[in-house]
C-alpha cells in the first residue's frame, strides 16, 4: 500500500487472437507472457497440490498467530478491546505527529502546493484542542471510508497530471469496521481514528459513536458471517436507506442475529432463505445504533471463518482476478497488500495493512541475501508452498507454483515497464497494468531487473 507506488514492472504486451465482430465466437482471454488461459483458474494450481484440503492451522492456532503478529508489530496491529480509555496530552500529540508534512514539491488541483497549504492543515489538526487527558470514543464505520494522512479530501500528487497515487491516501475500510476516535479536527468534520491496523483521519460523517459496552458486545459476537466473495452488496432498500446497496469487501465480518433477535420480516421482506445480520448505523440523534439486514443464502459468504487450507487460499485469490488496482483503496478497490490482507482475513488472520509490515510480520520466513544469484533465488522460491507471500521493496505477491521451468504468482500490480522502450536514464518506459493478474517472476521491473532478482523475503503464513 503506502510506499508501493514506485513499483514499475516490465511487460511484454498481451497478445490475443483477433476475432471478427459478430462472428459468434467469443474472443479469447488476454494473458500475460508465459501464462495460458488455463492458469487463470484456481483449479489449475489446486490440482497440482498434495492434500489441498488439509487444514494448515486451526482457529486456536490462528488466534495464537495473531498474538504473535501484535507482538512483532506492537505499534501497527492492535487489539482495540485492550486499548486505554484515555490518552495523555503527550501521547495524543505524539500520535498526531506520526505523519510529517512532505518536503518535496507536490501538487493538488494541478498546482504546486505552497507552505500556506500545510499551515492550514496543521491548524485543522487542532493541536490546541488536545487536553491534559483525552477520552477515547468507541465507534464503527457506517459506510466505506478513507483513512487520510491529514484532514483533507484533496488529492495530493507527485505530478500535476497524476490521478492514481494520492500521497495523502493511507487506506480505506468498509462498513462495520470497529475503530476508536482519538481526536476531532478544528472544523469538526474529521475524526482522528485508530482501527485495528491503521491510524489516520476519517470523515466524521462516516462514523457512528456509542458506548463502550455496545461497541464491545457487537465485536464479541461468536456467530457471524464472513464475506468470502470479492464483494457483498446488500439489496436496494427504501425502508432503510442507510443500508441500501451497502457494500462489504472480502474478509468483512458481520455478526448474525440469533434466536429471538430474528423477526419474521426485515424491512417488509421475509427472512426466509436469508441470513439476518446486524449492521452499525447512525440513529436520528447521530449516535450508534444497529439495524438488521438480509443477506441471501446464495451469497458468497461463510458462517464463521473459512477453514484454512491451501486450496482455499488460491480460490480466494482468484476471486479477485481482474479487479482494478487502487492505491490505498482508491478507485473503491485494493492495492497489492490489501489483496493479500483480504485473502487471509477470511481465515481469521489479522495481517498488517502495508506491504513492508506484512514482510516483517509473523510466519515462516526466508530472507534472501541481496547478493544471491538468480539460480539461488529460484531454488529458494521452489521450496515454498503455494499461498506463500513473496516480498520485494514496495510490493507483495502470492506464490502459485512452478510450471515448465517458470515460477508463477498472482498479484495486484500497478504497472510494469516496457523492455522495448528504454529511457535515457537506463530505466524502462512505464506501462500500466492496474489489476490483479497472474504472471511469472521473470517479469521485468523498470530498473531492468526481474521480479525474481528483486525478491527480499519469502513467507509462509503458518507456524
Amino acid at each position: 500500500m503506502k510506499r508501493l507506488k514506485f513499483l514499475v514492472v516490465s511487460m511484454f504486451m498481451l497478445t490475443a487472437s483477433m476475432v471478427p465482430a459478430n462472428s459468434g465466437v467469443a474472443a479469447p482471454l488476454s494473458v500475460m507472457p508465459h501464462v495460458t488461459t488455463e492458469m487463470l483458474d484456481a483449479s489449475y494450481w489446486i490440482e497440482k497440490l498434495n492434500y489441498p484440503d488439509q487444514v494448515i492451522m486451526n482457529s486456536r492456532e490462528i488466534e495464537t498467530f495473531n498474538t504473535e503478529i501484535m507482538r512483532k508489530l506492537p505499534t501497527t496491529v492492535y487489539d482495540l478491546t485492550s486499548y486505554p480509555d484515555s490518552l495523555s496530552k503527550q501521547d495524543l500529540a505524539k500520535l498526531l505527529l506520526k505523519y510529517s508534512f512532505p518536503t518535496s514539491t507536490l501538487f493538488t488541483n494541478g498546482r504546486a502546493i505552497e507552505a500556506a497549504y500545510y499551515d492550514n492543515l496543521k491548524s485543522l489538526m487542532n493541536f490546541e484542542g488536545v487536553q491534559e487527558t483525552n477520552s477515547v470514543q468507541f465507534g464503527f464505520t457506517v459506510k466505506r471510508a478513507d483513512i487520510r494522512t491529514f484532514p483533507t479530501d484533496d488529492a495530493v500528487l507527485e505530478s500535476a497530471d497524476d490521478i492514481e497515487f494520492d500521497q495523502f491516501q493511507e487506506t480505506a475500510v468498509g462498513p462495520a469496521e470497529a475503530l476508536l476516535v482519538l481526536h476531532t479536527s478544528k472544523d469538526g468534520k474529521w475524526f482522528f481514528v485508530q482501527t485495528h491496523d491503521y491510524l489516520g483521519w476519517m470523515k466524521a460523517d462516516c462514523i457512528a459513536v456509542g458506548s463502550k459496552d455496545e461497541w464491545l458486545n457487537y465485536q464479541k459476537s461468536n456467530q457471524f458471517l464472513v464475506v468470502t466473495g470479492n464483494m457483498l452488496q446488500l439489496g436496494f432498500n427504501e425502508y432503510s436507506p442507510e443500508l441500501s446497496e451497502l457494500a462489504f469487501g472480502m474478509g468483512a465480518k458481520l455478526p448474525l442475529a440469533v434466536g429471538d433477535e430474528i423477526p419474521r420480516l426485515v424491512d417488509n421482506q421475509s427472512v426466509a432463505g436469508n441470513y439476518v445480520v446486524k449492521i452499525p448505523v447512525k440513529n436520528q440523534a447521530g449516535q450508534l445504533d444497529f439495524k438488521l439486514a438480509l443477506v441471501s443464502a446464495a451469497s458468497d459468504v461463510y458462517e464463521g471463518y473459512l477453514p484454512y487450507t491451501r486450496a482455499s487460499i488460491l480460490k480466494q485469490a482468484f476471486k479477485m482476478q481482474g479487479q482494478r488496482y487502487g492505491w490505498g483503496g482508491s478507485f473503491h478497490s485494493r492495492d497489492c497488500s490489501a489483496f493479500i490482507q483480504d485473502i487471509y482475513a477470511v481465515f481469521g488472520f489479522q495481517l498488517p495493512r502495508n506491504a513492508d509490515e506484512q514482510e516483517n510480520s509473523a510466519g515462516i520466513t526466508v530472507n534472501i541475501p541481496e547478493q544471491a544469484t538468480r539460480l539461488e533465488r529460484a531454488v529458494l522460491l521452489s521450496k515454498m508452498k503455494p499461498g506463500a507471500t513473496l516480498h520485494m521493496n514496495g510490493h507483495v505477491m502470492l506464490y502459485l507454483g512452478e510450471e515448465n521451468g517458470h515460477e508463477y504468482i498472482v498479484h495486484d500490480i500497478a504497472a510494469q515497464g516496457d523492455s522495448k522502450h528504454p529511457l535515457p536514464d537506463g530505466k524502462l518506459k512505464r506501462v500500466p497494468i492496474n489489476q490483479v493478474t497472474v504472471t511469472d517472476v521473470e517479469l521485468l521491473r523498470s530498473n531492468g531487473k526481474q521480479l525474481l532478482e528483486s525478491l527480499q523475503t519469502l513467507k509462509q503464513i503458518e507456524k
